[in-house]
């Protein structure tokens, strides 16, 4: 299912006008124009990963949290973050510019929507990749959701970001303790999505295959990954 002539509330609109005032369009290395999807849960590594293919292939980041920010200043609700991204990567495109969309398309009909705006730009030869990230670190037999350490680690240790930090939370502490605890939170709300439980052996995660075709998979947890990011640069030049 694709989301049909969407429509963008008042402060919708603000927000977007805001975050596009923002952007100034990163110079294109690639020879044809690139939308790259991320798939992947809070801790796997997406926004690293991100950050790095944007600086290899010339692209604008897209951060799904940034425009969340803007819609919580403008006492919006968070709904309008996926049509907004899809707004400013199509404005990027028609520009001349690359894009990496930073947010999780784990979801079919965010996968599907991306698609349709992509084809309706009417940008010859213009790719939009999907690439998925994990952080596999080899699991260990006897210590149920071994795998998820990494991950877990990653969240309780992060830097303060402002979406994470400044979102309503009971626990009490700082800011950086309060972001941790959120996105925690969100991890575990989103884990069924990525992962299935076996209950064997006391019980552990296992990754699922990825939802759809993938450009490429990447495990962050592996100290080799920059590498891997490069080798995908390389095939979208």
């Amino acid at each position: 299912m694709v989301h049909k002539k969407e429509k963008l509330t008042a402060k919708e609109k603000k927000a977007q006008n805001t975050f596009l005032a923002s952007l100034k369009v990163a110079k294109r290395k690639t020879k044809n124009p690139v939308v790259v999807a991320m798939i992947g849960l809070v801790g796997s590594g997406k926004s690293s990963v991100a950050r790095e293919l944007a600086g290899l292939i010339g692209a604008n980041i897209i951060e799904g949290d940034e425009i969340r920010v803007l819609l919580r200043k403008e006492g919006e609700k968070y709904e309008g973050t996926r049509k907004i991204a899809e707004n400013a990567a199509l404005e990027i495109i028609k520009k001349g510019g690359n894009v990496v969309m930073d947010s999780d398309h784990i979801d079919a009909k965010k996968r599907a929507s991306l698609r349709a705006k992509a084809k309706s730009a009417g940008i010859k030869g213009i790719k939009l990749v999907f690439i998925c990230t994990y952080s596999e670190d080899g699991g260990q037999p006897g210590i149920p959701g071994f795998t998820l350490d990494t991950m877990i680690g990653r969240n309780m240790t992060g830097a303060y970001d402002e979406f994470f930090g400044e979102a309503k939370t009971s626990w009490q502490g700082n800011k950086q303790k309060k972001a941790a605890v959120v996105k925690l939170r969100e991890m575990i709300r989103r884990l069924p999505h990525h992962y299935r439980w076996e209950n064997k052996n006391g019980g552990r995660w296992i990754i699922k295959n990825p939802p759809c075709a993938v450009f490429a998979d990447i495990n962050t947890a592996d100290p080799d990954w920059k590498l891997e990011v490069r080798k995908i640069a390389q095939k979208l030049f």
